[in-house]
């Protein structure tokens, strides 16, 4: 079995008004994982997700990165787990492309020949060289989230989490996105990927873990998994609706 990478041991995370966003949740991941975190709406993935990071920490509970505490340890996890946001806006500070890339690594203090090379490899990889110049607010929608990945590529993660990295996209940026998470876990990260849609992405998966009310509700395979999907308020894709199993999208 491929070597573990994030291991959570029974954390639960209660907001300031008392609500109770995580309960007791335990989950290993594992490196080169493809993993689907489902659910509707309000059913904890986006709260487990800022967990992995630090931008959330445990009221009880370890999580624990390569085998180190994240809450004794944020700035490597935070290199080592890269979190790109549903709002790309929100994670947008550069002038221009090349500069809102090169952002973690200039705080980093990381030499400018260095950042300059890094850079640019990670805009050649990602396809966004011809755009290196541009202002980041006059980018399509597909086109900032996957500027928003080159942000977070660039530092060099092993784990990159997607909270809801297709809402508001039209279908050729959808297109664009799945891509590229495509060849991000071919190239050997690891994927974790919060949604309530997982028509796009349940084919390239190994894994999904279903959520409701701050708790795992089940684990396992897409194949296993798929026909109890809607019981937890998430669409079943319209290929095994119409008894096709699981078909790569788009089709």
């Amino acid at each position: 079995m491929p070597e573990k990478i994030i291991d959570i041991n029974s954390i639960r995370h209660i907001f300031s008004d008392g609500y109770i966003g995580i309960k007791d949740i335990s989950l290993s991941i594992h490196k080169g994982e493809f993993i689907i975190l489902a659910g509707k709406n309000g059913s904890g993935k986006s709260t487990l997700l800022r967990h992995l990071n630090g931008l959330l920490l445990p009221d009880s509970g370890t999580i624990l990165v390569n085998g180190h505490d994240v809450s004794k340890h944020l700035v490597q996890t935070r290199k080592t787990i890269g979190m790109v946001f549903q709002d790309a806006d929100t994670q947008i500070v550069g002038d221009t492309v090349f500069d809102e890339v090169a952002f973690g690594l200039e705080n980093l203090k990381i030499k400018r020949d260095k950042i300059n090379e890094k850079v640019t490899q990670v805009l050649e990889d990602l396809n966004l060289s011809h755009l290196r110049q541009r202002n980041p607010s006059t980018l399509s929608g597909g086109e900032k989230r996957k500027l928003a990945i080159a942000g977070i590529l660039v530092m060099d993660p092993q784990v990159i989490a997607f909270d809801e990295p297709f809402s508001n996209l039209d279908y050729p940026g959808t297109l664009q996105v799945l891509s590229t998470i495509i060849d991000l876990n071919q190239s050997g990260h690891t994927i974790i990927i919060a949604t309530h849609d997982v028509e796009p992405i349940i084919c390239e998966a190994t894994r999904i873990i279903i959520m409701e009310n701050g708790q795992i509700k089940k684990d396992g395979t897409p194949d296993t998994l798929i026909m109890h999907l809607e019981s937890f308020g998430v669409r079943e894709p319209c290929s095994s609706k119409f008894g096709l199993g699981l078909v790569p999208w788009p089709t």
